[in-house]
């Protein structure tokens, strides 16, 4: 990231009236056990201390029976990280490196490419922004990438962040299949699961060469205090912890929030997915009103939808920042590919309904502005 973005986003950060819907994090009123866990915390001035190098261990219990549940042999492991990016550089500076091919789709998250390639990997982005492939990674694709390359990294985002796609069981095991015949390892982000109607994990096919990456950020709304974890079983979870980066332990504030909000997750997640569904509905109705503008996936499976402007005539940029320009920060196609520039919005949905309403009331405004048919306001 470049100073001159970073400036640009420390201003962002500094207005009281910005509505953050671009970023995919979550906005809601924080659930009260949390809220006195973060209290107590603070007062008591646990943050004096280093956590332990590998997280609370009760956190870790709990992160193992969230995700994997009785699923877990004796060999699984959990590492509690800065956030589920630090996990991320952990896998990708470790297994990264001259005669490794990181492959992925496009659109994608595009930061542990960057890991990657730093490291010395070849990166190959298998285009997916197609309705007949349900923009998902296609299995026969997959293998074919596969065959050409050596050793290879299978960087999986389900649900996808930026589209809400989910992967259904066949198409993983498709998946895990051909990774398993060509000796690939998976990595299999699992930021936006909690949002999925229905989602299933790699590992429970693949479990020796998967890693499975977890946030509290978006479904805890704790993007602030950094805290996530990677899942995987030995001997693959001893190499990464060989050049584990935070050997100090991870935020204890953050770790402190996550413990408390595992004992009221299904009560929370429920009001979460009331209301970001909500307001999904609120906004793909609003999309509908206004021609050649298009959902892309509808119900999401994410906190967030993608809306295709591609027949409307008007730049997804220009919607953007005139959304910005009147305190409303969405993100663009620009952030995900290098190839889908100027494409698509990505609007976020773990945010409280009179956001949602007020991306809903602009929204017609600015089209008819920029398409002319309209003063500025």
């Amino acid at each position: 990231m470049s100073l001159e973005n970073t400036q640009s986003f420390d201003r962002l950060h500094k207005s009281d009236e910005m509505l953050w819907m671009g970023q995919n994090t979550n906005h809601l009123p924080t659930h009260p056990v949390v809220k006195e866990a973060l209290e107590k915390a603070i007062i008591d001035q646990s943050f004096n201390l280093y956590a332990p190098p590998q997280g609370m261990e009760e956190l870790r219990e709990m992160v193992l029976d969230d995700v994997v549940g009785k699923r877990r042999s004796k060999d699984t492991q959990v590492l509690i990280t800065d956030g589920a990016v630090e996990g991320l550089y952990l896998v990708c500076k470790r297994l990264s490196g001259d005669g490794i091919t990181l492959v992925t789709t496009d659109p994608t998250w595009v930061w542990p490419l960057k890991f990657s390639r730093n490291e010395g990997a070849e990166i190959c982005r298998l285009p997916i922004y197609d309705r007949e492939k349900n923009y998902k990674m296609c299995p026969d694709e997959l293998e074919k990438q596969l065959s050409q390359c050596g050793n290879a990294i299978i960087y999986l985002i389900d649900p996808l962040n930026p589209l809400g796609c989910c992967y259904d069981l066949d198409e993983l095991t498709r998946i895990a299949d051909i990774a398993k015949k060509h000796d690939a390892t998976v990595v299999h982000d699992c930021t936006y699961r909690d949002f999925a109607f229905d989602h299933h994990l790699v590992r429970d096919l693949y479990p020796e060469k998967t890693i499975t990456t977890y946030s509290f950020s978006k479904w805890l709304g704790i993007a602030g205090l950094r805290t996530g974890a990677i899942i995987a079983d030995e001997p693959l979870f001893s190499h990464l912890m060989d050049d584990q980066p935070n050997i100090l332990g991870s935020n204890i504030l953050g770790q402190l929030a996550a413990m408390s909000a595992f004992r009221v997750k299904e009560e929370w997640m429920e009001n979460v997915n009331s209301v970001q569904r909500h307001n999904q509905a609120s906004i793909n109705n609003a999309i509908d009103m206004l021609e050649g503008l298009r959902t892309v996936v509808y119900p999401s499976n994410g906190n967030f939808l993608a809306v295709d402007c591609q027949e409307c005539g008007i730049s997804a940029n220009a919607i953007s920042e005139e959304f910005l320009r009147r305190q409303i920060f969405i993100r663009t196609s620009d952030y995900h590919s290098d190839t889908l520039k100027d494409i698509f919005l990505k609007i976020s949905t773990t945010v409280p309904v009179d956001w949602a309403d007020r991306f809903c009331e602009e929204l017609p405004d600015i089209y008819n502005q920029l398409l002319g048919n309209a003063p500025p306001s």
